[in-house]
């Protein structure tokens, strides 16, 4: 990954709408299927992107969950009015996004989300996954939604934010539901918001196995949002609208300049209002904040080069001995980056490419139950699925 020095790359590990009808606006109809396995073959839906549907799949995350979930990401997540949006930040190189379904049950909700495996590619889909992969596809999600207008999405966090310990279990105990895994249950068991709350708290949620990095998460139901982070080994949940990847719920904390994604919060809370709008005025606010966006040198998203608990950008920058050496990494950064979105743009999507984008983007309307998904920032490529 030329032009992207080791500490850059070091950043990225901590740091995730759509126009109404149009002509190139396609939509994915439920299949009808007997699914004699539990589930339908996976259909692909366009590049990098497939769906599936399950009428039955295990109730307990089947082992090894964390090693094909997991990955260096990041994300940016808000809601208002009847729409949530979500963007899945990721290394443009990865997995494809593969929408699954689940029919309702006794016991358990119909839900439609937006699922990844980690180490798996197109032509792996293609060729038939194997029933281990079959079996976590549908608690591999990273958003999702639910018949009752419940949606959860995660985004990564730090483990230690300003010299705090990470927690390890919220409910010794209590069952125990690693954080990875969470949203699957939430979707299938929870009709609100506060169902979801009371869930994680008889709970013992432990956390991701990554020694940096955790998840927080939005969720939302037709009347109310909350942000819920684990601290201190305690589940804190506060109402709240708008969610990256720092904690948003310590208490008595001044945000660190170098916290990050604080420049994507910033410009989701300035441009707030038009996420309210319509499921296009969401996709629209999205695409604001979409990953590609972050070495270009109007934005300045200096954030997204420090690690928290390292020096901030602030010091590198003001102290005459560093800030040579800082605007030498920017300026090669911002150089080769600009190449790289001149070859894509000449050449379409490259498929061996180290750089990140937005995989995937995720705008839900809560009360139509509709998903509308846009991949590797294709947003005139953008696929609806209705619950």
């Amino acid at each position: 990954m030329s032009g992207i020095s080791r500490n850059t790359l070091k950043m990225f590990v901590i740091a995730t709408t759509l126009l109404a009808a149009a002509p190139w606006f396609s939509s994915c109809n439920k299949q009808d299927s007997s699914m004699p396995d539990g589930h339908s073959e996976i259909k692909k839906v366009s590049d990098m992107l497939y769906e599936v549907i399950y009428s039955d799949y295990s109730d307990v995350a089947p082992n090894g969950a964390y090693d094909e979930i997991s990955g260096d990401l990041a994300c940016s997540s808000v809601r208002n009015g009847d729409f949530h949006g979500r963007n899945f930040d990721y290394f443009a190189n990865q997995c494809p996004a593969i929408v699954v379904r689940t029919t309702a049950k006794e016991g358990r909700y119909a839900t439609i989300g937006v699922a990844r495996l980690a180490k798996t590619s197109e032509a792996m889909i293609d060729s038939g996954l194997p029933k281990e992969k079959m079996d976590l596809l549908p608690w591999a999600l990273f958003d999702g939604m639910n018949e009752k207008g419940l949606v959860v999405n995660a985004n990564v966090v730090s483990k230690e934010d300003w010299g705090e310990p990470a927690h390890t279990g919220t409910n010794k105990t209590a069952p125990e539901l690693n954080v990875i895994v969470a949203i699957r249950p939430l979707l299938d068991y929870c009709a609100t918001a506060e169902d979801a709350l009371k869930y994680l708290n008889a709970h013992n949620i432990t956390p991701m196995a990554s020694k940096k990095m955790n998840l927080h998460f939005m969720i939302s139901d037709p009347k109310e949002t909350y942000v819920v982070e684990f601290i201190n080994n305690k589940i804190v949940a506060k109402p709240w609208n708008i969610m990256t990847n720092y904690h948003l719920l310590k208490e008595d904390v001044e945000i660190p300049e170098y916290a990050i994604g604080v420049e994507r919060y910033g410009i989701l809370e300035k441009n707030y209002a038009q996420g309210g709008q319509s499921m296009q005025g969401m996709f629209e606010l999205m695409q604001m904040v979409r990953y590609t966006n972050m070495y270009k040198s109007e934005n300045k998203w200096y954030s997204e080069f420090v690690s928290p608990g390292e020096v901030s950008y602030a010091e590198i920058k003001n102290n005459p001995e560093t800030k040579p050496l800082l605007d030498k990494q920017l300026a090669e950064t911002e150089e080769a980056w600009a190449k790289e979105l001149k070859y894509i743009e000449e050449n379409g999507f490259r498929a061996e490419t180290g750089w990140w984008d937005t995989t995937h983007n995720s705008t839900y309307d809560i009360r139509s139950k509709k998903l509308w998904v846009a991949v590797h920032e294709w947003y005139d490529k953008v696929k609806e699925f209705s619950l």
